[in-house]
């Protein structure tokens, strides 16, 4: 019952009793005067006492039974309150325990921006205690360059806007600390703006790491210009020592054929070695170009006839015995899938002398396209079939003599294929070598690889 209702019900039963008495009291006298017209007047006035005591009584009966249904409501009404006092207490001893130890800071501010309220947190982020930040404007906390921002940002609240945003606190001894605010306006009982209360968390660690990575993306790239002009620098002298090179040598090749012509004997066995380093220098050379354009970007793998490809390269070897039947088949590679015909071809006529057969095959395999180029020469050894691919290991059939095979293997892998080398006679080793590859099938109607396939990730490893 509240207290507003307390005093009205009893002046009601209050009133109750006075009408009730009225009543009785005036049909008494009725009767009395109607059935007693002849009482004296001391009769009259003894029953009428008696009559006042016993109507005195009852009314005093019924207030006082009615006043202790009353007290026993109050003292119910007074038991609850004070059960919700101690709940609330409790519940408020709580809240201020759980913000004390927040791990985030809070502040509180009023309609003139003062701080009235701080939690341990709030001042051991700003390296000030609760009492010093008390009373204190929240400008007091804030950098210079950050005032018209918190103007806008008041602004806001005042409108009764809450806000979450990044900004710059002054610690006590002059540096930064970065927060990020979430920040909540306050109003009265008459709906006017009393200030706002926000949650700070410190984020000045990840501010310093993302400003460091920051620094650190900025060398990269400053770094990978400099790398970048380094690389169009020493192509440009390897473009220039390669043509300039090339020239020389294609000359003093020309001239020791000239030589081998009019010399005999031992000049000429001196001549023929010296124009076998001046074409292996050649080879190399050659070996340098194909490196460089692998590692050049490529628009992606396109649709390549095979055929064409086969036809090109086995034309380069006239006074060669090559077998091949034509195909139609189109696969996914690039300008650089004559260099892997031309090193097996050449490797096959290299090992395998003058009198050498070669068969070029070409046949369908589970949605790859299978080649094998296989000769009549001494064949590979079966220790040495895995190394044959490596580089400038001494072995039979210039197994890493050179970087031809190496970078037949580079190739046939940028194009999601893979190369292996048997014996062209199963079981007989010197019945010569059969080199195998796959390629991928490429489907008539696509134009060409997606530029996802591209390998422009594949790296070659550096040559040493």
């Amino acid at each position: 019952m509240s207290k507003e209702s307390q005093p009205v019900n009893l002046y009601l039963t209050l009133g109750k009793v006075g009408v009730f008495a009225f009543v009785l009291m005036s049909v008494y006298q009725s009767m009395k005067d109607y059935f007693y017209p002849n009482m004296t007047l001391a009769e009259s006035h003894m029953h009428t006492v008696l009559f006042t005591t016993l109507l005195a009584v009852t009314a005093a009966y019924f207030v006082f039974r009615k006043q202790q249904t009353l007290l026993l409501m109050l003292t119910a009404e007074a038991n609850e309150r004070r059960v919700t006092g101690e709940a609330l207490q409790k519940s408020e001893e709580k809240f201020r325990s759980i913000v004390e130890m927040a791990n985030e800071g809070i502040l509180q501010i009023d309609s003139r921006y003062m701080t009235t309220y701080a939690n341990r947190t709030m001042a051991g982020m700003l390296g000030y205690s609760v009492e010093e930040m008390l009373g204190r404007p929240l400008t007091d906390f804030l950098f210079a360059e950050e005032l018209s921002a918190h103007r806008n940002r008041m602004a806001a609240r005042e409108q009764g806007l809450d806000g979450r945003y990044e900004c710059r606190l002054r610690h006590r001894d002059g540096s930064a600390r970065w927060v990020l605010v979430s920040a909540t306006a306050r109003k009265d009982e008459d709906g006017r703006f009393a200030g706002s209360f926000a949650m700070y968390t410190d984020i000045t660690e990840r501010k310093r790491t993302e400003e460091a990575l920051q620094h650190h993306t900025e060398d990269l790239a400053r770094l990978h210009r400099q790398l970048d002009s380094a690389n169009r620098e020493a192509n440009l002298y390897l473009d220039i020592l390669t043509h300039d090179i090339r020239n020389t040598e294609n000359v003093a090749n020309l001239y020791t054929d000239l030589l081998i012509e009019t010399l005999d004997g031992d000049s000429r066995t001196y001549v023929e070695k010296l124009q076998r380093s001046i074409r292996k220098s050649i080879e190399i050379l050659g070996n340098v170009s194909t490196i460089r354009r692998i590692h050049q970007p490529s628009g992606g793998h396109k649709r390549v006839d095979l055929d064409a490809v086969i036809r090109d390269e086995i034309a380069q070897f006239p006074e060669i015995a090559i077998h091949y039947e034509a195909v139609d088949r189109q696969v996914l590679a690039d300008d650089l899938l004559s260099e892997v015909f031309s090193n097996l071809i050449g490797n096959a006529v290299k090992f395998g002398g003058s009198g050498v057969e070669i068969t070029v095959r070409v046949e369908d395999e589970d949605g790859f396209v299978r080649v094998s180029v296989e000769d009549t020469g001494p064949g590979v050894p079966d220790d040495q079939k895995r190394e044959i691919f490596h580089r400038y290991e001494k072995r039979r059939r210039g197994v890493g003599e050179g970087l031809g095979l190496f970078l037949v293997q580079v190739l046939i892998e940028r194009y999601g294929g893979r190369i292996w080398v048997d014996d062209r006679v199963p079981g007989t080793t010197e019945a010569g070598a059969a080199f195998r590859f796959t390629l991928q099938k490429a489907v008539r109607d696509d134009p060409g690889a997606p530029a996802d396939g591209d390998v422009q990730g594949c790296r070659v490893p550096l040559i040493g």
